[in-house]
């Protein structure tokens, strides 16, 4: 009786194709987790950016709030990436702007909100007293 042992090759038959099979789906959520945080962090970004647009037009001299509404409308509605921006500006002496909307979801349904808020004080300019 002459039995053959078998050789390593002969044993790890298959094994690539089940190392392919689990590695595949956690590189490609692994993938799109990162898109995902790419496109949440740039609708930050651009809502940051709105919001300071805003308060740049909103606290100038003969700025007003709805000059400074539009404005930060304007930039964040520019890009894509915000999608339904919406704006509040508030405030008298120290004006604040919010910008919030929603960053593009990769999973369909889920709604992910970004929100950023600048706030800075009204320019007026004043002349020099007698010392």
């Amino acid at each position: 009786m002459n039995t053959c042992k078998p050789n390593r090759w002969q044993r790890d038959k298959g094994s690539a194709a089940v190392a392919t099979a689990i590695t595949f789906p956690i590189v490609g959520l692994l993938f799109l987790a990162l898109a995902q945080a790419v496109m949440v962090a740039v609708a930050r970004d651009v809502a940051q950016a709105a919001a300071e647009e805003g308060l740049r037009v909103a606290r100038a001299r003969h700025g007003t709030f709805a000059q400074g509404q539009a404005a930060a409308r304007s930039f964040a509605r520019g890009a894509p990436v915000l999608q339904t921006p919406t704006v509040t500006v508030s405030g008298a002496n120290t004006i604040t702007v919010r910008v919030t909307g929603s960053a593009p979801s990769l999973l369909p349904g889920v709604d992910i909100a970004v929100s950023k808020s600048v706030r800075g004080v009204r320019e007026r300019f004043t002349t020099p007293g007698p010392t």
